[in-house]
């Protein structure tokens, strides 16, 4: 296996493990919010920091999944316009999109490691009735853009192998029948 693959197979594993873990805390979301309302209607008992650690892990769920969402290619699309479109400017419609959103991507990553590193160097501690520290709390955004943003590098890497695939032959036959003349 090459470097290249092994790296795409790890890859693939840690998001697939990554997906796992927000499936678990989605059940324990789950769980937790009905034995907080049994015991709140049964017993008269809350826990009244269930609110804002649901708020935590629903941030962790977002970028735990995401990636996974995105190579499984089973995220929302507005496909309204997209659908008018030939199959070939649909396809580049795809890339253009993309390398958009490596853009964004890139900075987003970049923007909240930068955040990330600056409440872990002052340990800033969030005001909240829990008051937990803010970094373990936020340390999975620039992961997941990071993640986002490989698995976009991969799909743009993709729409351009089918992309020469299905196009760069036609480009070639149509220059053969006509002589090379544009």
């Amino acid at each position: 296996m090459k470097a290249g693959e092994r790296f795409w197979h790890i890859f693939d594993k840690v998001i697939t493990v990554f997906m796992f873990f927000a499936a678990a805390i989605v059940i324990f979301d789950a769980v937790a919010v009905t034995l907080d309302v049994i015991f709140r209607y049964t017993l008269s008992i809350t826990w009244a920091g269930l609110f804002e650690v649901t708020e935590y892990t629903i941030l962790w769920i977002t970028f735990l999944a995401t990636t996974w969402v995105l190579r499984a290619n089973i995220h929302v699309r507005t496909e309204m316009v997209v659908n008018f479109l030939n199959p070939r400017h649909k396809a580049l419609t795809n890339i253009v999109a993309s390398i958009i959103g490596i853009f964004l991507l890139a900075f987003m990553t970049w923007y909240t490691a930068k955040l990330t590193l600056h409440d872990i160097q002052t340990n800033f501690v969030l005001s909240s009735v829990l008051e937990p520290i803010k970094w373990p709390i936020e340390i999975i955004i620039p992961i997941g853009f990071f993640l986002l943003l490989l698995q976009l590098i991969r799909n743009v890497h993709g729409y351009l192998v089918n992309w020469r695939a299905t196009y760069g032959r036609q480009q070639t036959l149509s220059d053969s029948m006509s002589g090379g003349k544009s």
